[in-house]
């Protein structure tokens, strides 16, 4: 992991964060209390920093680390002091959510395969691998469906897309827009 000078590529902080085969597929998530965020899959694990600056410099010091949360290449959203993503690479995953601050699992739930989603209007807007498109609410306490269609035929990896009211969904072979309205 890396921090970078945009102006001239200046490396301006570096942190290990190892896989087995150097793969970090997933988007680290940045809060405005300076902790950042970071999972992979392929024995990844999470971990949180926390980025200091003084004096012009930027120290690191890694909050906690662990391998139970391994994001692949899916969303993490962190709401308040929780973070949640999907959880796993080769075998099932897990939604879960993890405290920022101290790494605790709050929960892990097997309802979803994979998944990616987006958060609007207080409700994730979640899409599975297996092309199922739900709207839920999630707290630390776990993740209430509100409702769940089967929507896609084929692997569905990508991140939903909201539009105003067009939700915008696709897998491996269609791309489905949907008025929200």
């Amino acid at each position: 992991i890396a921090g970078l000078n945009p102006n001239n590529g200046e490396l301006l902080w570096s942190h290990p964060h190892v896989t087995d085969w150097g793969l970090n597929i997933s988007n680290p998530v940045w809060g405005s209390d300076n902790l950042l965020f970071v999972s992979s899959a392929y024995n990844g694990g999470s971990r949180v920093l926390k980025l200091t600056q003084k004096d012009g410099k930027t120290t690191v010091s890694e909050l906690w680390f662990h391998r139970r949360l391994r994001v692949h290449h899916t969303t993490a959203i962190r709401i308040g002091d929780h973070v949640y993503a999907s959880s796993g690479d080769f075998g099932p995953a897990f939604f879960s959510a993890v405290n920022i601050k101290t790494g605790e699992v709050a929960f892990q739930d097997r309802s979803f395969p994979k998944t990616n989603f987006l958060y609007a209007d207080g409700k994730f807007i979640i899409l599975d691998e297996d092309g199922n498109l739900a709207l839920a609410t999630v707290s630390p306490a776990g993740i209430k469906v509100i409702s769940k269609a089967s929507l896609m035929k084929n692997l569905a990896w990508t991140v939903p897309t909201l539009v105003g009211t067009k939700l915008y969904i696709r897998d491996r072979r269609t791309i489905t827009a949907l008025d929200l309205s």
